[in-house]
């Protein structure tokens, strides 16, 4: 009976984790922008461990610097699961500041209702396609440029 219990309880916390996806979503959390009952997205800076405790360490992300000229690139994960439907919330990473026009293109995602062709339709061409915990994640690198970091202070004109 003990065992019984015990492999129950396995299941049950097996199958639940299953089911939330791999960014878990937790009541308040700051980064989670909620735009509705079935929009909403992460927006997390690059310095946050988040995206790497997610899997998302691969993420096409660069900070600007002066050995790339000031210029950089956010990146958008948006996962699907196995029916080709945005399975849960898309993570914006970004590096200096959230994009208004991206986070207003990420609040036409509906999670379990917008399919891969929508999204196609809405980003173009997907460039880079992982497989993480079951799931099809698609990534969008979003260019970015910080005047601070172009060149060198002292350096000019």
């Amino acid at each position: 009976m003990k065992n019984q219990v015990l492999v129950s309880l396995f299941l049950l916390g097996s199958l639940g984790t299953a089911l939330c996806g791999m960014v878990p979503r937790v009541a308040g959390d700051r980064d989670l922008v909620q735009a509705g009952p079935r929009q909403s997205y992460y927006k997390v800076s690059v310095d946050s461990k988040k995206w790497w405790d997610w899997g998302l360490g691969g993420a096409p992300v660069e900070e600007p610097s002066m050995q790339n000229r000031g210029y950089g690139w956010d990146a958008i994960a948006i996962p699907f699961d196995a029916r080709g439907r945005v399975a849960f919330a898309p993570v914006y990473i970004y590096t200096i500041t959230p994009d208004p026009y991206e986070e207003a293109r990420l609040q036409h995602l509906y999670q379990g209702l917008t399919s891969k062709e929508a999204v196609l339709s809405l980003y173009g061409r997907v460039r880079e396609v992982r497989h993480l915990g079951g799931f099809e994640v698609w990534y969008y690198q979003i260019r970015v440029w910080n005047p601070a970091e172009e060149q060198p202070f002292g350096h000019g004109r």
